[in-house]
C-alpha cells in the first residue's frame, strides 16, 4: 500500500479548503446576482408630482372625488379608479362626499364637461358641496397586457387637488404601475391582478401629499405651542 506523508496530507488540506472557499465564493456572487435580478425586475412604476409652493394643503379634510376622465378602452375604468381613490382617501382619515350627492351637484350647477370647468365652476362646486378641496382624475392606461408568455396588469393615472378657495390646482401628480415582475417574466408566477396593482398605484400617488400634510400639521402644532 502507498503511504501518504504529513506534507502531502497537509497539501491536500489546503486544497480541500480552497476548494470549499472557492464554492463559497461562486455561492455569493450567485446569490447577489439573484438579488440584482430581483430588484431590478421589479415591476415599472414612477411618480411625478407637482405642489404649488406655499400651499397649505393641512387644512383639507373634507373633498369631493368628482368623475374622471377616461382614455382608455375599458369604458368602466373612470369609475373603477374613482371608487379605489376613494377608499384610499377615507382609509386616511379623509372625509369624502358621497359620489351620488357630487353627480347631483354638478348636474344642478349644470357643469356637463369637467375638461372646459373654469376656476368659478370649481368654486361653485365647493361652495354647493362645503368641501375643503376637490379630486380630480384622469385614467390613462388600465388593463392586462400580454407578452410571449405572460400577462400582467397596466395602470397609469393622473390626479389633482383643486382648493376651495379660488379653485386652482394645489397638488398635482401622474403615477403609472404594474408590470412584469421578476417571477412572473422568468417562472411564470402569476403576479398581481388588475385590481391589487390599481390600490397600489392610487396609494403611492397620494403618499406624497398625505406626506405633505403631515408636515403641515406638525408645523401647526408647533407654531400653536
Amino acid at each position: 500500500m502507498l503511504s501518504v506523508t504529513s506534507k502531502e496530507k497537509g497539501l491536500m488540506v489546503t486544497i480541500n479548503r480552497q476548494k470549499r472557499q472557492g464554492l463559497i465564493s461562486v455561492l455569493i456572487m450567485f446569490m447577489l446576482c439573484f438579488l440584482v435580478l430581483v430588484v431590478s425586475g421589479c415591476s415599472s412604476s414612477g411618480v411625478k408630482h407637482f405642489m404649488r409652493p406655499g400651499a397649505d394643503v393641512s387644512s383639507v379634510s373634507k373633498v369631493a372625488v368628482l368623475p374622471f376622465d377616461n382614455h382608455t378602452s375599458d369604458i368602466y375604468a373612470g369609475e373603477k379608479v374613482r371608487g379605489i381613490v376613494i377608499i384610499e382617501l377615507l382609509s386616511r382619515g379623509m372625509e369624502v362626499v358621497e359620489p351620488g350627492e357630487v353627480n347631483r351637484a354638478l348636474i344642478k350647477l349644470k357643469i356637463r364637461s369637467l375638461a372646459r370647468a373654469s376656476r368659478e365652476d370649481y368654486k361653485s362646486i365647493a361652495e354647493e358641496l362645503e368641501i375643503d378641496g376637490m379630486i380630480t382624475g384622469s385614467v390613462e392606461t388600465y388593463g392586462i397586457s400580454r407578452g410571449i408568455s405572460v400577462s400582467y396588469p397596466e395602470v397609469s393615472i393622473g390626479l389633482s387637488l383643486i382648493g376651495s378657495g379660488n379653485g386652482s390646482v394645489l397638488w398635482s401628480t401622474w403615477h403609472t404601475g404594474g408590470g412584469a415582475d421578476f417571477w412572473t417574466r422568468h417562472f411564470g408566477v402569476e403576479g398581481r391582478t388588475l385590481d391589487q396593482a390599481s390600490r397600489d398605484v392610487v396609494g403611492e400617488a397620494f403618499e406624497p401629499l398625505f406626506s405633505q400634510m403631515k408636515k403641515g400639521t406638525m408645523l401647526l402644532i408647533d407654531d400653536s405651542k
